[in-house]
């Protein structure tokens, strides 16, 4: 039986703001120095952070409190993931139709391209709506 490890590990909990995103910016540039990845790997895993968090910042809440946005980094079995949990609205970025690609970019729809790079980037994504009403996905980034 293959054991899954996890070599490093970290969590940041951001508000949903400006001052949040860059925030949790600075936290994952910490933790992706600590980790050594390479360049391909960090350059991926920023896409998919700030791609992600700025989604949950622009569309995820009804109301303009603050609402804490939890985010997890893990590494192990070759692959970075990333977890975002936060308690906006329900959304399933996996069920996102893919943009028209074909389009200029000057004509296209405005949304869909940010989520379809996540996907495109990432080696899995998972999406769960826990039973506290809460948004918890999962990306996992190939280190090679």
């Amino acid at each position: 039986m293959t054991q899954v490890k996890t070599v490093i590990d970290s969590c940041v909990t951001i508000p949903n703001s400006l001052t949040g995103l860059k925030a949790g910016l600075d936290a994952l540039k910490e933790w992706l120095t600590s980790a050594s990845i390479g360049q391909q790997a960090e350059d991926r895993a920023f896409l998919v952070f700030e791609e992600i968090v700025t989604n949950i910042i622009r569309y995820g809440f009804d109301d303009a409190q603050e609402h804490p946005i939890d985010i997890s980094f893990a590494l192990g079995d070759g692959e970075l993931t990333l977890t975002f949990d936060d308690d906006g609205r329900a959304f399933d970025p996996r069920a996102v139709p893919t943009p028209d690609l074909h389009r200029p970019l000057a004509n296209a729809q405005i949304g869909g391209r940010g989520i379809y790079l996540v996907r495109k980037t990432a080696k899995r994504l998972d999406y769960q709506r826990t039973q506290k009403g809460r948004n918890r996905l999962t990306v996992a980034v190939p280190l090679g």
